[in-house]
């Protein structure tokens, strides 16, 4: 019935007032309930654009009552069909409806179920888009669910579909002008300090870095540059009395610079190379992911500058491997089959694994190894041929480049 009036609506407007009525009871029967609330998902879908004017606040109303259910698949249903809604028909709710959704949602979003949590931000993220010149609703967003989001981004357990609607909230929540980037930065950063209970998992630093980062593109290119030289201004005074900081800083930087080409940044390659020499290993393997990813942004001015300190730093060779690793695992292949590395890039790469590959240090080995393996899964016509022709015996080979590149 409800493709027939997505299909036909606008041939059927006289029926309308009779049939869907009939549909929104069918919503207050447990054993229709389901498929009828899938129903106007595919009403709401139709490029039609059929007129729901007389049922939208009853529905509205009823799918904000599903979120409470205990049945996992109504609830699931229900966001979607929601969102549909809110595309749709967004300026038919009215704004208490909306507060009542918001609120509503807030309850979903937690690390129980990612699953859940990911419909209810990306829901929040349309009902932001479409509804942002209403002041009450950014309030309820603000109050409601910004405090769930920042508990929710703590978790070991983000990541996927769900932290990518994380990221995409703060970015909404940002350009909807309801909540300042200011407010938005301090909380994030804030989010991140150790609390009683410890400090926060490996993850959920990566988390909240990520999410600074997007919320720094969306806010535009004149904050974006304010909070990188506040992160550098971190770790050229911070270095030694608060590592927290420090880390959470570079991982931050690392994080922009793969979105954001940071070239107009003074230096900022040779500030974070200094924290290679912290005594404190994560801040050493934080910096060396900041430096790779910064790379990424830029590849034709960091690559360079990461191969010539490899080959001239020998006591920095392992973590600076490290950050050539993250260039190699960052480039996408499109649909052509190359990625974002040049063919002369490649080369030299290959000639500086190739060199390094019988280091004495198993570490470097090791990260060596990583490095081919990489390779070979973005470019592996330029690595077989390369092997070939690397004549070397292979039984004098490390054991661990051969394992790691088969693997």
């Amino acid at each position: 019935m409800s493709l027939v009036i997505a299909t036909f609506g606008d041939g059927l407007q006289s029926e309308l007032p009779s049939c869907l009525p009939i549909l929104v009871d069918r919503m207050g029967n447990e054993i229709t309930r389901l498929t009828a609330v899938k129903a106007f998902a595919v009403i709401a879908n139709s490029p039609l654009r059929i007129d729901l004017s007389c049922v939208l606040d009853h529905v509205v109303s009823e799918l904000t009552a599903f979120l409470r259910k205990a049945n996992r698949a109504l609830r699931q249903a229900t966001l979607g069909t929601l969102n549909s809604l809110v595309v749709t028909y967004g300026g038919q709710i009215g704004s208490s409806s909306y507060e009542t959704i918001i609120a509503e949602l807030s309850t979903l979003i937690s690390d129980i179920d990612l699953h859940m949590a990911a419909l209810a931000l990306e829901l929040c993220c349309t009902i932001m888009v479409d509804r942002r010149s209403i002041k009450n609703v950014g309030l309820a967003v603000r109050h409601k669910v910004l405090p769930q989001a920042l508990v929710l981004i703590r978790s070991a357990l983000l990541q996927g579909q769900a932290l990518q609607a994380l990221q995409k909230f703060f970015a909404s929540l940002v350009q909807s002008a309801n909540t300042s980037f200011e407010t938005l930065l301090d909380s994030l950063i804030s989010t991140a300090k150790p609390s009683q209970s410890g400090s926060l998992s490996k993850q959920a630093l990566s988390s909240i870095a990520q999410c600074v980062a997007v919320l720094c593109l969306a806010a535009g290119d004149q904050k974006c540059a304010s909070t990188v030289e506040m992160l550098k201004g971190i770790l050229n005074d911070d270095s030694s009395t608060n590592s927290a900081k420090q880390h959470m800083a570079l991982l931050c930087l690392g994080e922009i610079g793969r979105r954001k080409d940071l070239s107009n940044h003074v230096q900022i390659e040779n500030i974070v190379i200094e924290s290679f020499q912290s005594p404190f290993e994560e801040i050493k393997s934080a910096a060396s992911y900041a430096l790779g990813n910064i790379a990424v942004g830029n590849l034709s001015k960091y690559l360079p500058f990461i191969l010539d300190q490899i080959d001239n730093q020998q006591k920095k060779q392992y973590l600076l491997l490290h950050s050539l690793k993250e260039v190699i695992a960052r480039q996408s292949v499109d649909h052509t089959g190359q990625s974002e590395l040049q063919d002369s890039n490649i080369v030299k790469i290959l000639a500086l694994l190739f060199n390094h590959c019988e280091s004495e240090e198993e570490g470097v080995r090791n990260v060596v190894a990583e490095c081919l393996g990489k390779i070979a899964l973005i470019e592996p016509n330029k690595l077989i041929p390369a092997l070939k022709v690397w004549s070397v015996d292979i039984s004098k080979v490390t054991p661990p480049c051969f394992i790691y590149f088969m693997i």
